[in-house]
């Protein structure tokens, strides 16, 4: 009989390897970026043709976004077949890199299509290392919650969400009220991430919305310790790492799921 893992789905060990994909992340982003300005405008016109904007899909749940990139991207047969596997999320880690996963002619999408899941997704990625939350999360805030903060956070990770409806409106209402303050900070939003907002670039965040998304909500001062410091090693060990190690799960706790 399989022992019970720590954190639901994952082992410690597990949770280490996947906070160990991190750095690996970002360096795809950056390589993603550069791909995409070193393609000449003409190819890149070829390939952008109509209706390609990707808003739309941050009005979807994280999860609901998640399944999109992996259907559109002919992923549906190797997600099936974890399922089969005598630990589904090991074998995740251990292939997370491996290209083989699917091949070209699996995908049916256009590349524009391609292209919008690819950098949404990474888009969604980076909101959770700055923000601890997805994408989805900051524009249900939007939509339920009228927060500006949310808001602007969305637009510093993308500015394209700017065309998803939940933004659109919260435009187009501004617009409507002459609300000068309003556009003072979307215009401070649209030069992206500032360096204050990189400096908070963590993978203590990171792991904070993992332990939220694996519904560990009730971690004793001394578990939350031990996983951050000791065995994530995402925190410095300190006399004071309980104390703000909690203050930053009381926080992150607040935040919804979604």
């Amino acid at each position: 009989m399989t022992a019970p893992k720590e954190y639901g789905k994952l082992t410690a060990e597990q949770f280490k390897q996947m906070i160990g994909t991190l750095p690996e992340l970002r360096r795809q982003q950056g390589v993603l970026r550069d791909a995409i300005r070193a393609v000449p405008l003409s190819r890149l016109d070829g390939l952008l043709i109509e209706g390609y904007n990707w808003a739309a899909v941050y009005e979807l749940t994280f999860h609901e976004h998640v399944a999109l990139v992996v259907h559109g991207l002919g992923l549906s047969p190797y997600v099936e077949a974890l399922a089969s596997a005598p630990d589904p999320q090991q074998r995740v880690l251990d292939e997370m890199w491996d290209d083989g996963k699917v091949g070209e002619d699996a995908i049916t999408l256009p590349p524009q299509a391609v292209i919008g899941l690819v950098f949404s997704l990474q888009r969604t990625m980076l909101s959770v290392m700055l923000y601890q939350r997805s994408m989805s999360s900051l524009l249900q805030e939007v939509r339920t919650l009228g927060s500006h903060e949310a808001l602007f956070k969305a637009v510093r990770i993308d500015r394209a969400v700017v065309a998803s409806p939940s933004i659109a409106d919260r435009i187009a209402r501004a617009e409507l009220r002459q609300d000068e303050v309003f556009f003072r900070h979307l215009r401070s939003a649209l030069k992206g991430p500032s360096r204050k907002h990189w400096e908070a670039y963590s993978d203590l965040r990171f792991a904070l919305f993992a332990l939220r998304e694996l519904g560990f909500d009730k971690l004793s001062d001394a578990q939350l310790e031990r996983l951050m410091v000791d065995v994530l090693r995402v925190y410095p060990s300190h006399p004071s790492a309980r104390k703000n190690l909690r203050a930053q799960y009381q926080l992150s706790r607040r935040i919804s799921t979604i």
